[in-house]
């Protein structure tokens, strides 16, 4: 067994704690080992170019997890960074439960027979961005403009007879003078970002780093659907840009799983892993087919029963693929787990402690067996690795993994073989050629290998090898074993043409199916583009129809069939979760319903809620007789407005005119009014859609609809407070600005009451309503005169439709410009602005 001591770790940090945590130093070199307490970013080597503030979470699941751009997946929880607070690996969203620490990729080889290892963990970062602001994480999804993917016929998204030479990176790859408008966009959430090992910057935390001098690619996804939200899948495409070649590389990934309520103290200390590696069967379609699960497992001992939120579940690292090479000859023949190790304790690592240099380091990367699996609980980490690859320069390996969640081992396994059916996908007949892949199930293509390949058929020892020479190509079926193997196990006794006969390549009886598409799952369309006006007693939504723009990704058909409106209510910001990562899944509820009549639903029709903005007629004309004569124009960049329009007018005339004559890029409107909201408190919305299924014979006659997936309401939600009017100069009453609640006591502040954070101590408020409409100026004084507290905030800048108008509320959180707590007492406050008269009051704080 591998011990390594990770140290003390702390507590949930008070925001005062937080703030003196972030101006300590700390010493850290690369090899001591790493205390889980709190420092500054200079002393553990961090640079403004990492991302260090929590941006940017998969959130449109139930596994939300931070992600960087530096090669570490989770927030460092009890560091207080300040993404430390953001979802390292919340599960269930929203419940404050989190399984992970910290996790990264690791890359050793053979440089000229000497071992170099570059490494993600606490306070060794040997990857890094770029200095520049363009290295950050790019987001997207699936039917975003520029992302359309195979197996879409549409996939060239620019028209240049190129697919995907764009990738979504800030940069004109192409050269066309365009940025990212051809990529391939995955799933409802896709993060994108690079880093690398060879950057002045990579060794700020580690004084004897030698690089490997590797790019990454590193892409994470994650799915909305019931079925598909419990893992974050992640794909790694790493390119040698050195001149040594690269022998015996492998690929690391290294987790520093933390499983247990963030409000426990100690959470950490009684968790314990283990690692799996079984095949199981799989109900697909009218298939059984197999799925591989090789991964590394943690778990809390007892499930911390003793939580107000128990840590019931189980947290897998799971290999899903990796390049292989049929021959063996740069990378293994089959994707695998070449090993896993686990570390707890404060042991040499002669004696099976933490790895303190690259050659220790790659002595468990490359090595082929496992750990015992441990039986104490404990703090644990763990690296699972495969290879070894030989990569050249200028080469490229690809490396996909999953974070997996769920309830218990029967519920991880279950999540474990949805992630695994999803990065498998679907096959297809991408090259038109109904005779490729052959018979024999052949699914993988040799393509100019660099030297002559004898392949010999290892489920067939008397065929004769087959030879492919450099610069020639030829289809093998390169996991007839593992075939085999699965028909055995899913099928008994299964002949091929037998509805449980399985196999990967599909040959000229199954229509040509010689294309393997990873990552796909046929989800509901996409989330519209949803805003909130909030204003008094009521908000306003509205959305487009891009929803009804995109079709299916896997069955590449439009099966829009209307739209739900959600709410969520009661949120109380628990530890760990915020605005941006929204609510846990009991708080939303569904408001209503709007759908096509046909049979499906409520059959309420959409024209309920259609909306059309308030754009001049005579600029809608001008953009409909313009893309008459030329309809390639995108935005108001084309074709500036007219004088006296603004460019957003003419973005929306555009959209109004593209769906008027029918064309690509149009949009119509809906808006939705809740009336039934209360000034002050928080809620979130999300509009989502949902699809239908079509039913047909065997001859592929329809014989009608069924009902079919709705999108969750995660996966595009917008936080508002319902806010007070603003008083215009010409209705003016200084008796109508007011104090909310008054008296303040914890009772009366309780229903919109925070759990706090860094940003927010208390968690509390008292909003000043009715304010008047220019720059506001609020001043707080005790009874004796002495000023408290002085806040601005400038009105003059209203929103308006029709009668509603924007906030006229600015809240206050009993914290005094001195930065402490105001006591019980009466208070005084004046609201002045320049051309009204002030208005002055008093209310009451009751501690």
């Amino acid at each position: 067994m591998h011990y390594r001591f990770q140290g003390r770790k702390l507590n949930r940090p008070s925001g005062l704690i937080v703030c003196l945590a972030l101006l300590l130093l700390i010493s850290i070199s690369a090899q001591a080992h790493q205390d889980k307490t709190a420092g500054s970013t200079q002393a553990l080597g961090m640079d403004a170019a990492m991302l260090l503030d929590g941006s940017f979470v998969h959130n449109v699941g139930e596994l939300q997890m931070n992600i960087t751009n530096f090669g570490v997946f989770g927030s460092y929880p009890t560091w207080g960074l300040p993404m430390s607070e953001s979802p390292s690996a919340q599960w269930p969203a929203g419940s404050g439960v989190e399984y992970l620490w910290s996790a990264g990729i690791w890359c050793g080889a053979l440089v000229s027979g000497v071992p170099r290892v570059s490494t993600t963990q606490a306070g060794v970062w040997e990857f890094r961005p770029g200095l520049e602001p363009i290295y950050t994480v790019y987001r997207s999804f699936e039917g975003a403009r520029g992302g359309t993917r195979l197996p879409s016929p549409a996939v060239d998204d620019d028209n240049d007879n190129m697919i995907d030479e764009d990738p979504l990176d800030g940069f004109d790859n192409d050269g066309d003078g365009e940025i990212d408008e051809d990529f391939s966009a995955i799933s409802n959430q896709m993060f994108r970002t690079t880093y690398r090992d060879d950057l002045p910057e990579c060794f700020s935390s580690s004084s004897d780093h030698q690089p490997l001098n590797v790019f990454i690619v590193q892409e994470s996804y994650q799915w909305e659907n019931d079925r598909v939200d419990d893992f974050v899948g992640v794909e790694f495409w790493i390119t040698n840009i050195g001149e040594a070649t690269l022998e015996n590389f492998c690929l690391g990934f290294y987790a520093d799983p933390d499983v247990g309520s963030r409000t426990l103290p100690n959470n950490y200390e009684d968790d314990l892993v283990d690692v799996i590696s079984q095949t199981a069967c799989v109900k697909k379609g009218n298939f059984n087919i197999p799925v591989t699960f090789a991964m590394g497992v943690a778990y809390d001992e007892d499930g911390d029963l003793d939580a107000d939120e128990p840590a019931l579940g189980e947290i897998g690292i799971m290999f899903m693929g990796h390049t292989t090479d049929p021959g063996g000859e740069t990378a293994p023949a089959r994707v695998g787990l070449r090993s896993w190790q686990a570390f707890s304790g404060s042991a040499s690592f002669e004696d099976g402690g933490d790895p303190t240099n690259d050659n220790q380091r790659y002595e468990l990367l490359a090595d082929d067996s496992n750990d015992k699996k441990p039986t104490a609980a404990r703090d644990y980490r763990m690296l699972l690795s495969a290879g070894p690859f030989l990569v050249s320069a200028g080469e490229t390996i690809n490396f996909q993994v999953a974070f997996v969640i769920g309830e218990g081992r029967d519920g991880l396994l279950d999540n474990a073989a949805q992630a695994k059916l999803t990065y498998d996908g679907n096959w297809f007949n991408l090259d038109g050629d109904i005779a490729t892949p052959d018979e024999d199930c052949a699914e993988t293509l040799i393509f100019d290998p660099l030297n002559d390949v004898e392949w010999a058929n290892p489920c067939d020892s008397l065929s004769q090898p087959m030879v492919v020479t450099k610069g020639d190509k030829a289809w093998v079926n390169n996991d007839c074993l593992f075939e085999l193997e699965a028909n055995e196990l899913c099928a008994p006794g299964a002949t091929e043409g037998s509805d449980s006969w399985w196999c990967t390549g599909r040959g000229e009886a199954y229509g040509g199916l010689e294309t393997q598409i990873h990552w796909l799952y046929g989800s509901a369309p996409p989330a519209p583009n949803l805003r909130i006006w909030p204003t008094e007693g009521k908000n306003v939504l509205f959305w487009d129809n891009f929803s009804e723009s995109i079709p299916d990704v896997s069955e590449l058909v439009y099966d829009f069939e209307g739209y739900r409106i959600w709410r969520a209510d009661n949120w109380a910001r628990p530890y760990g979760s915020s605005v941006d990562n929204g609510p846990s899944t009991d708080l939303w509820m569904l408001l209503n319903e709007y759908d096509l009549p046909n049979g499906l639903g409520s059959d309420s029709g959409l024209d309920i809620v259609r909306y059309m903005p308030n754009i001049d007629a005579n600029l809608v004309a001008f953009y409909t007789d313009t893309l008459m004569i030329n309809s390639g124009i995108e935005d108001s960049n084309d074709l500036l407005p007219p004088r006296g329009y603004t460019m957003a007018d003419a973005d929306t005339a555009i959209a109004i005119a593209k769906q008027q004559l029918g064309l690509p890029g149009g949009r119509s409107y809906y808006r939705y009014e809740d009336t039934r909201v209360h000034t002050g408190m928080h809620y979130f919305y999300s509009v989502t859609a949902m699809d239908h299924i079509t039913i047909s014979d065997p001859g592929g006659n329809v014989l009608g609809y069924g009902t079919g997936l709705s999108g969750d309401p995660s996966s595009g939600f917008v936080y508002t407070v319902p806010q007070s009017r603003s008083q215009g100069s010409w209705e003016y009453d200084p008796s109508k600005v007011i104090v909310v609640p008054n008296p303040a006591t914890t009772e009366s502040m309780a229903p919109w009451a925070l759990g706090a954070n860094n940003d927010d101590p208390t968690g509390l408020k008292i909003e000043f309503r009715h304010l008047p409409a220019g720059v506001c100026t609020i001043r707080i004084f005790s009874l004796a005169g002495d000023l408290v507290e002085s806040i601005e905030h400038d009105l003059t800048d209203q929103i308006n439709d029709g009668d509603y108008a924007s906030t006229g509320t600015v809240a206050w959180d009993l914290v005094s410009r001195n930065g402490q707590d105001v006591a019980s007492g009466v208070y005084i406050y004046a609201v002045e602005a320049d051309g009204f008269e002030t208005a002055i009051g008093k209310f009451v704080v009751i501690r």
